[in-house]
């Protein structure tokens, strides 16, 4: 059956645009026919491989109004600028007894000597007080004079006199070592707070115990 010669001539138009827009995508040269195939996701990569080798990813974010202004905002930086809490804040935890030499000893210890918290402890000891203290508390750190170091007069946390302080005692040193009458100690209470005190306490009082050992020293 013959179709309609209105149906032959508009598929043979379809046909010969199809041929036409091949043809644009192709060049004729000396040797083999070529084509050019459209990968946009090729050339993307490609774009992006040459801008992260040609310059720094945070120059590029830096003159991005959007990135750059979340990057310089007004906010503080660990450490950077500490601002105290405004007088008579009380934390939510509630507020922090003052330390003396009279008010640490009555304070009890409410963390259990377990491993969890001894292991805990070693984390913070190592963290805020081994460059001082040494790795055994004998005031042996790497900044000691006993190892070489700058700082003179770091005491032992070892030693018999230490050993027989109480818990409260100790933990009121990492609040505030000069208070309690540890000379040049740095205040320790802004960066160890609540139960990881008792841990920290805990944790010196394994390094006590193992200093009394035969293979320890005092």
């Amino acid at each position: 059956m013959r179709g309609s010669p209105t149906t032959s001539s508009g598929s043979s138009s379809r046909a010969s645009r199809r041929a036409r827009a091949r043809s644009s995508l192709c060049s004729v040269g000396p040797g083999r026919r070529k084509c050019a195939v459209r990968r946009p996701g090729a050339a993307l990569a490609a774009l992006a491989a040459l801008a992260t080798l040609a310059c720094n990813p945070d120059d590029v974010v830096h003159r991005i109004g959007w990135f750059a202004t979340m990057r310089h905002q007004r906010s503080i930086k660990p450490y950077a600028r500490p601002i105290p809490p405004v007088p008579g804040t009380v934390p939510m935890t509630g507020a922090e007894p003052l330390m003396s030499l009279q008010t640490a000893d009555r304070l009890a210890n409410p963390r259990t000597r377990t491993s969890e918290s001894i292991n805990h402890g070693r984390f913070l000891y190592e963290t805020y007080c081994l460059v001082c203290h040494g790795p055994t508390g004998h005031g042996d750190g790497p900044i000691s004079s006993a190892a070489g170091g700058p700082f003179f007069g770091v005491r032992s946390l070892v030693n018999d006199t230490i050993a027989r302080r109480t818990d409260g005692y100790i933990y009121a040193v990492i609040v505030s070592g000069q208070v309690m009458g540890r000379g040049l100690m740095p205040v320790y209470g802004d960066k160890v707070r609540g139960a990881d005190r008792w841990d920290l306490v805990n944790y010196v009082r394994t390094l006590q115990a193992g200093a009394k050992s035969p293979t320890g020293r005092r």
